[in-house]
């Protein structure tokens, strides 16, 4: 038996689900999430994350948030405290960003990678973000949609460790979705 918590899928209430900045005490609950193994198929080169890795990214993310106002944001909701995540990794000299999300599959097909990501994209370009990029590998056809349904247009194509990828960008000077999501919380 799993000594993890049982994930249920959470009703979709947009007064519910919030983002909230990851500390170390979310190590844990990260880790358990990446450890999915329908989540890390297409993440950390298909190998579950280490304990100390998702220790090791949150501090740096912690980091980031300080020095940027950009790092990792926890999805949440009162039935389900580790729904997903997002992160921003900035480069203040090329003043992009790139953009990494995961979601846990109780919680997929409600939209809510997309509004995880519009609303740290939204954050970003309110921080003086000018290029968002994000990529996956082309088998991942989820993320292929969530990154069109933000807006974002087919950048290149690159090489992962597990084969052909694509990345695609977002400018600040971009149309962006249409409509745009709605905005979740950021506690």
């Amino acid at each position: 038996m799993s000594d993890r918590p049982l994930t249920v899928a959470a009703p979709i209430d947009a007064d519910r689900w919030r983002l909230r900045l990851a500390s170390l005490g979310d190590v844990d609950g990260v880790h358990d999430l990446a450890t999915e193994p329908l989540v890390y198929r297409y993440l950390f080169d298909a190998t579950p994350p280490t304990r100390d890795s998702i220790g090791q990214g949150i501090a740096r993310a912690r980091r980031d948030a300080v020095q940027t106002g950009l790092g990792l944001w926890i999805l949440t909701c009162p039935a389900v405290p580790y729904g997903g995540c997002v992160q921003l990794r900035p480069d203040r000299e090329a003043k992009s960003a790139a953009l990494i999300y995961l979601l846990h599959p109780a919680q997929w097909g409600r939209g809510l990678a997309t509004r995880m990501a519009w609303t740290a994209i939204s954050k970003a370009f309110a921080q003086e973000i000018d290029l968002i990029v994000a990529g996956t590998d082309c088998p991942n056809t989820a993320s292929l949609a969530v990154m069109q349904r933000l807006g974002m247009r087919r950048h290149r194509d690159v090489r992962y460790p597990l084969g052909h990828g694509v990345e695609f960008v977002l400018t600040r000077a971009d149309p962006g979705p249409r409509p745009p999501p709605a905005l979740l919380t950021i506690d």
